[in-house]
C-alpha cells in the first residue's frame, strides 16, 4: 500500500543522478514555497493540483496528464485542488547539458514554464510506460540499471519536444490525429489496428471511420506505406541486407515483405535496389 504524504517527499538523487518517485498526497498535503537543486518534471497521473511560480500572486490549474516542467533552482509550489498523485523525474542538471541535442531540447522545454504540457493520450501512455520501465528498474538493480534511467530522462526529454500536445479535452478526431503523428514517428514498432484504436480510445470501427475520413486511407495502408518507404530508403543506401530492412521497417516475415514490396515496387527489394 503506496502511503500518502502530507508534504513534499525528500528526494535524494542516486549517484547517476537519475530518479523516478511517486508523490501521494494525503488530504491535508501541504507545500511551501520551494527550490531544488535538480531539474524535474511533475505528472499529474490522478487529481488536479494549482501551480504557482516563483512569487506570482496566480495559480495555473493542472489537471490529469499534464507536466509541468520545473528547472533546477526555480521557485515554485504546488497546491492540491483535490487529493492527487503525482509522477516524478528527477535528475541532475548536467545530465541535460552533456549532450547537444538534449540540452537544445531541454532549453525549449525549460524556456516556457509558466502552462503545463497537455498531453494527448498517446503521449500520456508512453510517458506512463517510460516510468513503469523506470521503476522496474528501479526496484530490481539489473546491469544497466543506470543506464536505463539516464537513457529514459533522455527519452522524456524528447517525447516531450516532439509530441502533439492538445489544449483541452481531446476530441475522438483529435485523438485519432495524434495517434497517426505517432505511428509517423514510430511505424517500426509492433502496430496493428487494435494497437490504433486502442491508443485513441476508440472502437476499432470508429478509428478505421475516422482516419479514412481524415487520412483518404486506411490506417493498415497508411502504416504499410510508410515501412515500405523507410524500406526503399534504405535499400537504395545499400548498407543493409534484405533481412534487415525487413526488420528495421517493422515486418516479421521475409515473405509477406518480398510480397508487399513487389505489389508496391513492381520487382523484389534486392532486384529493385540494383537498377
Amino acid at each position: 500500500m503506496v502511503q500518502r504524504v502530507s508534504s513534499p517527499i525528500a528526494v535524494e538523487l542516486p549517484e547517476h543522478g537519475v530518479l523516478f518517485v511517486e508523490s501521494s498526497h494525503a488530504t491535508d498535503f501541504r507545500m511551501a514555497p520551494r527550490q531544488d537543486p535538480y531539474h524535474k518534471f511533475v505528472y499529474v497521473l490522478a487529481g488536479r493540483v494549482a501551480y504557482r511560480l516563483g512569487d506570482s500572486a496566480e495559480s495555473t490549474e493542472v489537471r490529469l496528464g499534464s507536466v509541468v516542467v520545473v528547472p533546477a533552482q526555480q521557485e515554485h509550489q504546488i497546491t492540491d485542488l483535490e487529493p492527487s498523485t503525482l509522477l516524478l523525474l528527477c535528475f541532475r542538471s548536467d545530465l541535460a547539458s552533456g549532450d547537444a541535442d538534449i540540452e537544445s531540447l531541454w532549453g525549449t522545454l525549460s524556456g516556457d514554464i509558466a502552462e503545463p504540457l497537455k498531453l494527448s493520450r498517446p503521449s500520456r501512455q508512453r510517458l506512463e510506460g517510460m516510468w513503469r520501465r523506470a521503476m522496474f528498474e528501479w526496484e530490481h538493480r539489473r546491469i544497466g540499471s543506470a543506464t536505463t534511467a539516464r537513457a529514459l530522462t533522455a527519452q522524456t526529454i524528447v517525447l516531450l519536444s516532439r509530441l502533439p500536445v492538445e489544449s483541452g479535452g481531446a476530441s475522438a478526431r483529435d485523438r485519432v490525429e495524434a495517434v497517426r503523428n505517432e505511428v509517423s514517428e514510430t511505424f517500426y514498432d509492433d502496430w496493428d489496428l487494435d494497437r490504433a484504436a486502442a491508443r485513441a480510445g476508440l472502437s476499432r470501427r470508429r478509428f478505421t471511420d475516422l482516419f479514412r475520413e481524415a487520412n483518404g486511407e486506411t490506417f493498415g495502408g497508411f502504416l504499410g506505406e510508410l515501412r515500405l518507404q523507410h524500406a526503399a530508403r534504405l535499400l537504395k543506401a545499400g548498407d543493409h541486407s534484405v533481412t534487415g530492412v525487413m526488420f528495421a521497417c517493422g515486418y516479421n516475415d521475409v515473405s509477406h515483405f518480398y510480397r508487399v514490396f513487389r505489389k508496391r515496387h513492381g520487382k523484389p527489394p534486392r532486384a529493385w535496389s540494383e537498377d
